[in-house]
């Protein structure tokens, strides 16, 4: 973030707690915000305005809204939060409803809001906000919600009828141009990531492709070459398979010193259920020929690295025996969905249980070849140091490590006396989770965590602890998972590694107050339990053939 926005944030983490309107309304004014600071997050939608967080946690949450010329909100309070806005750029229109006597709202104000204004309301006040600006003008505005905006009541004005939304998240911006975004971890509530909060990585701008256009040449070392349009591919068996994918480089922003390469948080992670057909039958249909080694991936995406100024595709390889695996899938469909542009469509490699570069996107050729790819995303990129008997050997990224995260609570929360719940998501790459502890002393001593719903090949497993704590303090937690095969989570992070391969056990420092008493139980974990079995038998009873700047590559 600019320093003006960490200014900002570490203001509304001085008021230790949830924030009464007037400090809101006094920050915003007090703290000199510019698009300039928020320019990562600014991006527009045809359609509504667009929302992106900017950042949060338990007290409170800084969004960043950009309207198109004629967008408005819907007619809405904000059930038990207070908010603060400042307008960015352009002109906000504001306003105001009451009740009238006979149950119906009635707008009784409406005032402009320009550039460098910050207007507030608490969390029974009904108002609308609107882009009514001349000349096709956008509008950008920054809100501060405390405590978090969960849902909000939306009203008519034809009926007395009131709804309640749930305020809707959207990906966290790292970098807008390719976009680089992640799926807001620390608000996860079911075990399958919705599709518009899976993460983003894109090495260069997604190219347009038309479905109906769009071809597929399988080539190389083949009995017979050939091209699939999308309806020849989709025609074939299908398969599903529900698999947790994530970046290389996830939790790059956490290291020290920095390296280079997209600073991702922690949410550069998901779990979907892909759809698509077996790699190896479409392999089977050419035939491979004996001299056959690798299977290489190329993408549609093309561009210039700052390290390699000649226009490269994206390319990845995979060995014979991860290609032929019934579980490769080509990709059509992610959580029952036609694939999106961001996500790869109309086709894209997906090959579970490895980190997410090796699942080629937007993908246009399939080549059999007869020795090792030694592309520029196979050797100067995606590989790292590891050392051996013949001392340091290069190791390309390929399956993913073990690794677990706590979700809740978040860091530096405060707690209470009493019984607080620990909860959190464990992932092994090809292996499923065996077990997950977890330390509230900074690793002195574990305890074993209790396994929530399926343990499985390929997926993210939920766990969670219910710590019992008498003493207030200051206590740093961690997690740490084992897989099936019995591979431990570490303690620190391989330096051989750079900025890959980041599974290190992260800490998580909370505070226990005297004043506070915490009484938290089960509950949540058997909503997150019913969320993922309602999932999966929902899937189950739908047919298949339903319809920061640019730099240099690192890590998906």
């Amino acid at each position: 973030m600019s320093a003006r926005l960490d200014l900002l944030v570490a203001e509304l983490k001085r008021l230790d707690g949830p924030a009464r309107l007037d400090q809101l309304t006094d920050l915003l004014r007090a703290t000199e915000i510019s698009c300039d600071d928020v320019a990562a997050w600014i991006r527009f939608d045809d359609k509504h305005y667009a929302r992106q967080l900017v950042h949060g946690d338990e007290h409170f949450n800084v969004w960043l809204l950009c309207w198109k010329n004629g967008q408005r909100s819907p007619i809405h309070d904000h059930i038990g939060s207070n908010c603060a806005v400042r307008v960015l750029r352009g002109v906000a229109t504001q306003t105001t409803f009451a009740f009238a006597a006979n149950g119906h709202i009635v707008a009784i104000g409406s005032n402009d809001i320009r550039a460098g204004e910050v207007v507030a309301s608490q969390d029974r006040d009904v108002h609308q906000i609107s882009n009514l600006q001349p000349d096709s003008a956008d509008l950008v505005t920054l809100h501060i919600y405390s405590p978090p905006l969960r849902k909000m009541n939306t009203y008519s004005l034809y009926d007395r009828s009131r709804g309640v939304d749930v305020w809707r998240e959207e990906r966290k911006i790292i970098t807008s141009s390719p976009e680089n975004s992640e799926m807001p971890l620390e608000s996860m509530h079911g075990w399958v990531t919705p599709n518009h909060l899976f993460f983003v990585r894109n090495h260069f701008e997604i190219p347009e492709i038309q479905r109906d256009q769009w071809r597929l040449k399988v080539c190389g070392c083949v009995e017979q070459p050939r091209e699939w349009t999308w309806e020849e591919l989709d025609r074939l068996p299908q398969r599903s398979i529900f698999a947790t994918v994530e970046c290389a480089g996830n939790g790059r922003s956490f290291l020290t010193p920095k390296v280079h390469g997209v600073q991702w948080g922690a949410g550069a992670i998901g779990h979907a259920e892909w759809t698509g057909v077996p790699l190896c039958d479409v392999l089977n249909e050419s035939g491979l020929r004996k001299e056959a080694v690798e299977i290489l991936f190329r993408g549609a995406d093309a561009g210039v690295e700052s390290d390699h100024p000649e226009r490269i595709h994206f390319e990845r390889s995979l060995p014979l025996a991860k290609a032929l695996h019934p579980d490769t899938l080509l990709v059509t469909r992610m959580n029952g969905e036609l694939l999106t542009p961001n996500h790869g469509a109309p086709v894209r490699l997906f090959v579970p249980g490895w980190y997410g570069v090796a699942s080629v996107k937007w993908l246009e050729r399939i080549e059999a070849i007869d020795q090792p790819f030694r592309g520029y995303y196979q050797s100067k990129k995606y590989t790292y140091q590891e050392r051996g008997f013949h001392g340091l050997q290069t190791v390309i990224i390929g399956p993913m490590a073990v690794k677990s995260e706590i979700i809740r609570p978040v860091h530096d929360a405060r707690l209470g006396i009493g019984t607080n719940r620990i909860f959190g998501v464990a992932w092994a790459g090809e292996e499923a989770v065996e077990r997950v502890e977890l330390s509230t002393d900074g690793g002195r001593t574990w305890a074993v965590a209790d396994l929530i719903g399926l343990k499985a090949p390929y997926s993210w497993t939920m766990w969670e602890y219910l710590w019992e704590v008498a003493e207030p303090g200051d206590y740093v937690l961690l997690s740490r998972a084992v897989s099936a095969s019995g591979q431990v989570q570490p303690l620190q992070h391989n330096p051989l590694h750079g900025g890959y391969k980041i599974h290190f056990s992260r800490p998580t420092r909370v505070r226990i107050e005297k004043t506070q008493r915490s009484e938290e139980y089960r509950a949540a974990a058997d909503v997150l339990f019913y969320d993922m079995n309602a999932f999966a038998e929902e899937n189950a009873r739908v047919p298949l053939d339903v319809e920061l700047e640019f730099s240099g590559g690192e890590g998906i």
